[in-house]
């Protein structure tokens, strides 16, 4: 098959590279070899179209360095590009994002899925000024609707998207997210830090909550440190602004890793917390069970699987108070730790990549096969 992928996350992009990017490059990589795969990607400063990680990459839009000069052109631009050049792949599939609607099915009359990661719903609201939201909120509200084709990564976020769509769906499909099989076998010791791995994203990752919830516990535990990795979205001084020196020294932003650092963050961590106020399917979590560490994440509807998989712990979300109780009886109970790192890795090894890409495959097989009769 010929796969047009369109994705604005790219490895090197100065505008951020986070889990949809992750599953991106871990699926296609392992598909390669038996597809002609094409990832259309927001175009930053420096971007040349060829290969990265041995996947065809191209870059559509424009050098800005602003954000939202660079979203619009590369909306404009990319679309142009499926109405011209949309007749010469066999699929394409739309990454969806509110920010980015590219209208490819009513543009080409090459089959077209939508791949849905997650929602914001009215967290857009909350987030972001009028400007910026109302139209997004908008846009994932309705333009889902267009599609009657999909790709969740989510059981919840199916439900939720679906629920809207008032003709008939006929395609729909959850593939999770996973992890590589290496992290299964990696040596899982314990450090002196806590680890928050994703997006420096204060509102959407919960990160104020959890300076807050680092400050309660740090008098019982002076010596535990916290160690932030990821994108910074927002700016690191930003989140620990105002916050007394003493604690300001026990947190370390340790920047966008990847590979072994990543690897070597993960295993040396005591517990991995994500308190996020919405989410979708974070590998990252995934990544933390697979090296046998507890979790601690907030009890939105998206996270429950941690808890009801026995390796980690709910708390309410945007407590911080109930994510210190919850920081606070794992890091005095190392019995409980182990009990769950364990969980977690039995947990993470029913996700490996290799057969995530299988589905992956069999799917858009399945979805152009359906397409031509």
């Amino acid at each position: 098959m010929k796969i047009l992928q369109l994705i604005y996350e790219s490895l090197g992009s100065p505008f951020g590279f986070g889990g949809a990017g992750v599953r991106a490059y871990e699926i296609y990589i392992r598909l390669k070899d038996r597809h002609d795969v094409t990832l259309l990607c927001m175009k930053y400063p420096g971007a040349k179209d060829g290969e990265i990680e041995g996947l065809k990459h191209l870059f559509s839009g424009t050098e800005s360095k602003s954000l939202t000069k660079s979203v619009l052109a590369y909306v404009v631009n990319a679309a142009n590009f499926i109405k011209k050049y949309g007749r010469d792949f066999d699929v394409i599939v739309e990454n969806f994002l509110p920010s980015t609607p590219f209208f490819s099915r009513l543009l080409t009359k090459t089959p077209v899925i939508l791949q849905v990661q997650g929602i914001m719903e009215k967290h857009s609201l909350r987030k972001f000024s009028p400007f910026y939201s109302m139209p997004m909120y908008i846009v994932e509200r309705f333009y889902p609707g267009l599609y009657d084709k999909f790709i969740f990564v989510s059981g919840i976020t199916r439900e939720n998207v679906i629920s809207r769509i008032r003709k008939k769906v006929h395609f729909s499909k959850v593939i999770p997210n996973g992890i590589d099989k290496r992290l299964l076998n990696v040596d899982s010791k314990e450090g002196d830090y806590i680890l928050f791995l994703s997006r420096i994203d204060i509102y959407t990752k919960g990160l104020d909550i959890l300076i807050e919830a680092f400050r309660r516990i740090s008098p019982e535990y002076p010596d535990s440190r916290l160690i932030l990795a990821g994108y910074e979205f927002d700016r690191f001084d930003k989140l620990i602004s105002g916050i007394p020196v003493s604690l300001k020294e026990k947190i370390e932003y340790a920047g966008f890793v990847t590979g072994e650092e990543k690897i070597k963050l993960l295993s040396g961590a005591k517990l991995f917390v994500l308190p996020s106020r919405h989410e979708s399917a974070p590998v990252s979590i995934l990544e933390a069970a697979a090296c046998g560490k507890p979790v601690i994440v907030s009890d939105i509807p998206e996270l429950k699987f941690v808890s009801g998989g026995g390796f980690g712990l709910g708390f309410p979300s945007g407590s911080a108070s109930g994510l210190a109780e919850k920081m606070g009886l794992l890091l005095k109970d190392k019995k409980m730790r182990k009990e769950m790192g364990g969980r977690g890795r039995e947990y993470a090894g029913r996700y490996l990549w290799d057969g995530i890409a299988l589905q992956f495959e069999d799917t858009l097989k399945s979805f152009t096969n359906l397409w031509e009769t």
